[in-house]
């Protein structure tokens, strides 16, 4: 696990998506009660998987493989696994599942040629690409309205980010400009706050055809393209979003190829209409500031809900 990260200016990088952490306070809380809650998680597994010795069920729990790459702990994959009962395996030809995991926006050729090959069915097998570009471009087709802008010719404010995920650069520009920066995607400004001091973005997980749970992430204005929550809530996708935005959000998921994963959603609170500006397709699961009892109420739904996927998917 030390090898997926390097030392660079006094601050971690993640190997493969190159993001930046901070080496401050913050960083070593949320690095404590992240261990705390899979040491939870592990130990909930192992007692469960004790209770089934000897009994004819413990030979029928799935197995799960992950290609190209295996993910760590620290993953909303790996609890969830644990707590629906899916053995980790790590040869693709021992599985009966396998899980596309690659923490990269946009699939490599040789992953895009081997995944039809693979000897099991894959989850997340179609979600190749996730720059916001993309996401925007199937946001359009889905929902019908539009959350990216021509900053050339747009009048307004408007928020530049990287097309990168987890780079957190977004910033306000005022258009129109005179040029765009290489890299970059240009967004509406989402005012999604209702008094201009709590900018809350929803936290929507997916699995399968499910949204099992929601996380509202409270920011100040400060903060507000950052990934620095100043309070994290467990609600439920009912409280957040009608029946048609939900249907509208499983239809989103199914055409970018998205079957475990997040997606985080913004409520403009002028025109009242919902946004999807980013999709994770490696989602780290929980905010590590939820609080605990909520934390682990969140990824046993996230777990039952895998479960029957897992076995819809199966077969």
């Amino acid at each position: 696990m030390i090898r997926d990260f390097t030392f660079e200016s006094g601050r971690l990088v993640v190997r493969q998506t190159g993001a930046h952490i901070e080496l401050n306070r913050d960083f070593f809380t949320s690095v404590a009660k992240a261990g705390s809650f899979i040491g939870e998680v592990a130990a909930i597994s192992a007692t469960r998987k004790i209770k089934q010795l000897g009994k004819s069920s413990a030979s029928k729990r799935p197995r799960l493989a992950f290609v190209p790459m295996v993910a760590r702990p620290w993953y909303a994959i790996w609890p969830v696994c644990q707590l629906a009962g899916v053995d980790l395996v790590t040869d693709p030809a021992d599985a009966d599942l396998l899980f596309y995991f690659e923490d990269s926006e946009h699939a490599l050729a040789d992953t895009r040629s081997a995944l039809p090959g693979l000897p099991a069915p894959i989850i997340n097998g179609q979600c190749l690409d996730i720059r916001k570009s993309h996401v925007g471009a199937i946001f359009k087709k889905v929902f019908g309205y539009n959350l990216e802008i021509d900053p050339l010719t747009w009048h307004g404010d408007a928020v530049e980010k990287s097309e990168m995920n987890g780079k957190h650069d977004g910033r306000i520009v005022t258009c129109p400009i005179q040029e765009t920066k290489p890299g970059y995607v240009y967004q509406r400004l989402i005012k999604n706050s209702e008094g201009g001091e709590v900018y809350t973005d929803i936290r929507t997980p997916i699995v399968g055809s499910t949204i099992p749970t929601v996380f509202l992430k409270h920011r100040r204005q400060e903060t507000r393209f950052t990934n620095d929550n100043d309070k994290v809530e467990r609600t439920t996708a009912d409280a957040m979003f009608s029946p048609e935005e939900q249907k509208l959000i499983l239809q989103f998921a199914q055409e970018i190829g998205l079957e475990f994963g997040g997606m985080d959603i913004l409520r403009d609170h002028q025109d009242g209409r919902i946004y999807i500006v980013d999709v994770n397709k490696t989602d780290m699961g929980p905010p590590t500031n939820l609080p605990r009892t909520d934390k682990l109420f969140a990824m046993k739904a996230l777990a039952e809900s895998f479960k029957v996927f897992a076995k819809e998917k199966m077969a």
